[in-house]
């Protein structure tokens, strides 16, 4: 293969593939450990073994997982293990790197090198990793609190509101509107009924959320209120923070997502 990535759940890719994860003494601080057999075979541009005085010099990505939180210290190796040849020639693994993407991926990066001379031919097929890496979990978050008059509803049982945060997916034609997708889904808090005018209920939406455009959606769910005025609906309209949410592995976490509920009255 050229340069590229591998994918640690394709076997014919990676074969071998460990993991192993411990809780270190540090709160929410863990060590992973990855290992496994690199499948790269090595060959010319005509399918064949590189022979005469050809080089090879891929730099080989395996993304060994995806992980919201903060790389705070690694050892990694990687080393020669299927290879062959008329003479081995030159072959070595030239520099092994491992980092934390923006979008979680925890990328293990390898360059390696191979060399062939005179009518010799060899053949670099695998080579193995190990890797250690110790990371501050800090799940991703889109957070905020939903008021709504005291006067307005009462709230029953929770939950009282269903909470996801959304992708929007094109429509097939400039007639379509699209959809919407659920990428994430949140939970209520305990209803706060301190303040004399508006009651509060603090959410929270944790999930697979990055390398992905959301908002953030919440319905009332009509049955879990009472007090209400009955020809219309209770909806949410957002009051602050950001309506289209990117959430990163530098920047993890959308805060003040804030909504109010009110009352829709139906058409006459």
């Amino acid at each position: 293969m050229a340069s590229g990535y591998l994918d640690v759940n394709n076997p014919n890719q990676v074969g071998s593939v460990q993991k192993l994860s411990v809780l270190t003494g540090q709160p929410d601080t863990w060590l992973f450990m990855y290992s496994g057999l690199a499948k790269i075979e090595q060959v010319n541009q005509d399918g064949d073994p590189f022979s005469g005085g050809q080089s090879f010099s891929p730099t080989v990505y395996i993304i060994l997982d995806n992980i919201s939180g903060v790389l705070l210290g690694s050892a990694a190796t990687s080393s020669l293990a299927g290879i062959s040849g008329s003479d081995l020639g030159q072959m070595a693994v030239e520099s092994v790197s491992l980092g934390l993407r923006e979008n979680g991926d925890l990328v293990l990066t390898t360059k390696l090198y191979s060399f062939t001379s005179g009518l010799n031919w060899n053949d670099l097929d695998t080579y193995s990793y190990y890797v250690s890496a110790k990371i501050l979990l800090d799940e991703a978050s889109i957070s905020g609190t939903i008021r709504w008059k005291k006067t307005l509803a009462t709230a029953l049982t929770p939950p009282n509101f269903v909470i996801t945060a959304n992708s929007q997916i094109p429509g097939s034609g400039s007639q379509s509107l699209g959809s919407d997708e659920v990428e994430a889904t949140g939970l209520e808090d305990a209803l706060d009924s301190s303040d004399d005018t508006y009651y509060y209920v603090p959410y929270a939406i944790t999930g697979s959320l990055f390398g992905k455009s959301v908002f953030v959606v919440i319905k009332p769910i009509p049955d879990a209120f009472s007090g209400a005025p009955t020809f219309g609906q209770l909806i949410t309209t957002q009051i602050s923070g950001p309506n289209m949410i990117n959430l990163t592995n530098t920047n993890r976490h959308a805060t003040d997502v804030n909504f109010e509920m009110i009352f829709q009255q139906a058409p006459r």
